[in-house]
């Protein structure tokens, strides 16, 4: 198996409440009472094999019919790079094919492996403030978790040692999250949202 390695920053919108019952009990608690998400990974660190990987975006659609372990799902990536290299490799990667607890769980909770394929991909990193839009298809837009009495900004973050997406989470509010692809169709407002920083690696 070829070794690779991803670091770079993680934004992630859903349709549960802030703070997302999955990251507890495995259970969702949105009012839909399934899972449905739009996340963005960007990555300022990477390689597969001789493959750099730096500078490539890639934005995952996922939904599932109700918890995510309960299976069902469906998944469509769509890509940001430069060279058909590394396409593949991150084709080979968000398929599950390489090794890695989030892509082979996720995977095998969909119906068939995620469809992947390059799109054009706009970013903005600024903490939870952050943003990015895959052309044609979707949006995510994160804004901070106010007090809804003084209306100051709430700083809150959750930890997950364990985590095997992220680990150390800033905790906001989904201003916007829309898509609209093959099979997944998402619109909410005012629900979960994360930015982090991720490592994932199958070495």
């Amino acid at each position: 198996m070829v070794a690779w390695l991803l670091r770079g920053d993680y934004v992630e919108l859903c349709n549960c409440d802030p703070g997302c019952g999955c990251n507890f009990r495995a259970l969702p608690n949105s009012e839909e009472g399934n899972c449905e998400a739009f996340v963005c990974s960007v990555v300022d660190e990477g390689r597969y094999g001789d493959v750099n990987l730096k500078d490539c975006a890639i934005a995952w659609a996922l939904w599932w019919p109700g918890a995510i372990h309960d299976k069902g799902g469906r998944g469509h990536a769509f890509v940001r790079c430069d060279t058909d290299a590394q396409f593949e490799a991150i084709r080979t990667i968000w398929r599950g094919e390489a090794g890695y607890t989030y892509f082979e769980i996720f995977n095998s909770t969909f119906d068939e492996p995620t469809a992947v394929e390059r799109a054009d991909i706009d970013v903005t990193l600024d903490g939870i403030r952050s943003s990015f839009s895959v052309r044609g298809i979707g949006e995510g837009a994160v804004e901070p978790l106010t007090n809804p009495v003084t209306g100051a900004e709430n700083d809150v973050r959750i930890v997950k040692s364990g985590g095997f997406i992220w680990k150390d989470g800033a905790i906001a509010m989904g201003k916007t999250l829309k898509v609209d692809a093959p099979g997944i169709r998402i619109d909410h407002s005012g629900r979960h949202a994360v930015v982090s920083r991720f490592e994932w690696s199958n070495l």
